[in-house]
């Protein structure tokens, strides 16, 4: 089955705006050290920093953050009751 060309437009500009967003925030955002001792690689990665002590960022890359937004918005527009 393919996909709407709306839908496979709609992906590629909610990953063009995510992509906007993050390179905005890092601009304005410089990078943190945090430091706490004795913490196993697990905890850290697991409370969002990396071994070194700065922050992880983003969990997920723009492409998978669109598709998760249109397969919302889809759901949303599929389920909306028509009155």
């Amino acid at each position: 089955m393919r996909q709407s060309l709306y839908i496979i437009l709609a992906t590629t500009l909610i990953k063009a705006d995510i992509y906007n967003e993050l390179r905005k925030k890092r601009n304005l955002q410089r990078a943190a050290r945090i430091h706490l001792q004795h913490h196993s690689t697990h905890l850290m990665r697991d409370i969002g920093l990396q071994v070194d002590g700065f922050d992880v960022g983003e969990k997920f890359p723009p492409s998978v953050k669109a598709k998760k937004t249109v397969r919302h918005l889809r759901r949303f527009y599929y389920f909306k009751i028509k009155t």
